[in-house]
C-alpha cells in the first residue's frame, strides 16, 4: 500500500503498544505450558499450538483491550490476560482460515501455514485447543476471585461476549458467509455483514473486555462498542488493500479463488474513502471521553494508515 503515508505515532501510544506486545508474548507461553497438559514428548499438539499463537504478530486486539480498559482504570495485568484470551481466539481463526477447505493458504505472514508445517489434523486440533483455552482462562479467573481473579459475574460476562464473537454472531458465521459469497452475489450489505462478523466482532469483544474489566457504565460501553465496530471494519478493508498485492509483498499465499472484498466492489479509491469515513465515525464515537480518549482516537488513525 505504497500510496499511503506512514503513520505518525505519539510516544505514549508507541510505548503502550510495545509494552502490550512484550507482555502478551511473555504471558502466552506460561498459559500454554506443555507440562500443564501433557508429559508425553511424542504429543505433537503442544508445540503446534504454541507455534500457532506465538508466531510473529502485532497483537492489535490485546492492545485494544488494554487501551479500552485503562480508559476506565482497569489494572494492566488483568487486561493483559484478557488480551491473551482474545489473541488465542484470533490465532485459532487464522489457522482455520488457512485450511485447504477454507482459503487454502500455504503462507501466513511469510511463513508456512500451520497445516503445511504440521499437517491438517494437528492444525485443526491446535485451533480447537486455543479456542477452549481462551474460555478456560477466563473461567479460571472467575474461580479465583479471592486471589486476584475476576468476580464470577464479570467472568461470565466476558465468556458470553467471547462466545458471541466466536460463533454464530461472529467469526464462524462470517467465515461461512465469506465461503458462500462469490463476486456475483457480493453486495455492499453482504460484504459489510461478512466483515462485521469475521473481523469486527473480535474487535468489539476486545474493546468490551477492557470496558467491562474497568467497570464501564452502559452508556460508556456502548461508546467503545461503536468505536470498535467501526475500527474493526476499517481494519479489514485496510487488510484487503494490503493484500491486493503479490503474495511476495503481502506475506500470504492463498489458492482459493479471490474472495469478494470492498476493494473489488468499490475500487481502491472507494475503499480508502470508506476507511476514512469509518475511522472518523470511530473517533466521533468516543468524543464523550474527551482527552481521556485521545489514545484510542490515535489508535484508530494508526490502524487506518498502517502499511502492514
Amino acid at each position: 500500500m505504497n500510496d499511503v503515508a506512514a503513520p505518525s505515532v505519539s510516544s505514549a501510544l508507541s510505548r503502550l503498544i510495545a509494552e502490550v506486545r512484550v507482555a502478551v508474548d511473555a504471558r502466552l507461553p506460561a498459559l500454554l505450558a506443555a507440562d500443564t497438559y501433557t508429559s508425553d514428548p511424542r504429543d505433537p499438539l503442544p508445540p503446534t499450538t504454541r507455534e500457532a499463537v506465538l508466531s510473529p504478530g502485532k497483537r492489535v486486539r490485546p492492545a485494544l483491550v488494554v487501551l479500552a480498559g485503562e480508559l476506565f482504570g482497569a489494572p494492566r495485568p488483568r487486561l493483559v490476560d484478557a488480551g491473551c484470551a482474545i489473541e488465542m481466539v484470533h490465532a485459532a481463526s487464522l489457522v482455520l482460515d488457512d485450511l485447504p477447505s477454507m482459503d487454502d493458504a500455504s503462507l501466513r505472514r511469510g511463513r508456512p501455514a500451520l497445516h503445511v508445517a504440521h499437517g491438517e489434523g494437528n492444525a485443526i486440533l491446535a485451533a480447537v485447543t486455543l479456542l477452549t483455552r481462551a474460555f478456560g482462562l477466563i473461567a479460571e479467573a472467575g474461580l479465583h476471585a479471592r486471589h486476584g481473579g475476576l468476580a464470577a459475574s464479570a467472568a461470565l460476562d466476558l465468556i458470553s461476549r467471547l462466545a458471541d464473537a466466536s460463533g454464530l454472531a461472529g467469526l464462524a458465521s462470517g467465515q461461512a458467509l465469506d465461503l458462500a459469497t462469490d463476486e456475483g452475489s457480493a453486495t455492499f450489505d453482504r460484504l459489510e455483514t461478512i466483515h462485521a462478523r469475521k473481523t469486527g466482532a473480535l474487535f468489539v469483544a476486545s474493546a468490551e473486555f477492557g470496558a467491562v474489566l474497568g467497570g464501564a457504565r452502559e452508556k460508556e460501553l456502548a461508546a467503545v462498542r461503536s468505536y470498535a465496530r467501526n475500527v474493526g471494519l476499517a481494519f479489514q478493508i485496510v487488510d484487503d488493500l494490503l493484500e491486493d498485492v503479490p503474495a511476495s509483498e503481502s506475506g500470504k499465499r492463498a489458492h482459493r479463488a479471490p474472495a469478494p472484498t470492498f476493494v473489488r466492489h468499490v475500487g481502491r479509491d472507494g475503499a480508502r474513502a470508506l476507511v476514512a469515513e469509518l475511522t472518523a465515525h470511530a473517533v466521533e464515537s468516543i468524543g464523550m471521553f474527551g482527552k481521556k480518549g485521545l489514545l484510542l482516537g490515535e489508535f484508530a488513525l494508526l490502524l487506518r494508515d498502517r502499511r502492514s
